[in-house]
């Protein structure tokens, strides 16, 4: 017969404890170098010490700092010259040094790449298949995302419910469904970006909310490749302002 003691609290406690997700090496040395660019330990055009070097400082072998190195060039922050070395082209804002500590940072710049393959699409087949019902959700999500990003709270839900409704707007719950499982890496990104644009000038938030009503306008307008070069354009910004401390 099988033991049917009951689980003592202790035992619960210990059964719900889930190991903790390690972070990839590469995405660990692709956050130090960048917590290092941020807090301003190197300066534009500065070469970086070698791969070689970088592996022995940080006990990695080279293709794991190789890894890393190609994340960073992918954000545009530096470039490797074939017989020169790997130069610094540009500084992320000193905000992102908060961030370098999440283990999950490497991976929603990634996303980005992802977005623009997704979104871009999503615009254009929401302009085709306009209607009434979706333009409404669309002008609410719009709303609430000014309104938010006046009081500092609750930014990032509702720029993830303007880019769905945009999803739900194909008419295709495939768009939808991958956007979704998209949300956790654009929410952790969102987060950065929103913080950053919030000590930023008005002007910029202003720029924030003006990108997203151009696409908004251009799917009422029912033009697919405005909405679509409207959304490209939002991406790439985004982005740009993340990474770079002079945008």
């Amino acid at each position: 017969m099988q033991d049917q003691r009951p689980i003592s609290a202790d035992q619960e406690v210990e059964l719900a404890v889930k190991p903790l997700r390690k972070r990839r090496l590469a995405d660990e040395i692709y956050a130090q170098i960048l917590l290092q660019l941020s807090t301003g330990r190197y300066e534009v055009g500065e070469r970086l010490p070698t791969e070689h070097d970088l592996a022995t400082m940080f006990d990695v072998s080279r293709p794991v700092v190789r890894e890393a190195l190609q994340y960073l060039q992918n954000d545009g922050l530096i470039d490797t010259r074939r017989g020169s070395g790997t130069f610094v082209l540009r500084l992320p804002p000193r905000e992102m040094a908060r961030y370098t500590d999440d283990v999950r940072l490497a991976q929603y710049m990634r996303a980005y790449e992802v977005r623009q393959c997704l979104e871009t699409e999503a615009a254009r087949l929401a302009a085709l298949r306009v209607n009434r019902a979706s333009i409404k959700r669309l002008n609410n999500a719009l709303d609430a995302m000014g309104a938010t990003m006046h009081t500092g709270s609750g930014i990032q839900e509702a720029d993830f419910q303007f880019h769905l409704e945009i999803a739900r707007a194909t008419e295709n719950d495939l768009f939808e469904k991958q956007l979704l499982l998209l949300k956790p890496d654009m929410m952790g990104m969102m987060n950065v970006a929103a913080d950053i644009t919030r000590v930023g000038t008005d002007q910029r938030k202003s720029t924030v909310i003006q990108e997203h009503r151009n696409i908004l306008q251009a799917i009422e307008l029912g033009d697919g490749e405005l909405a679509k070069l409207y959304m490209h354009y939002h991406l790439v910004s985004v982005r740009h302002r993340v990474i770079d401390q002079g945008a």
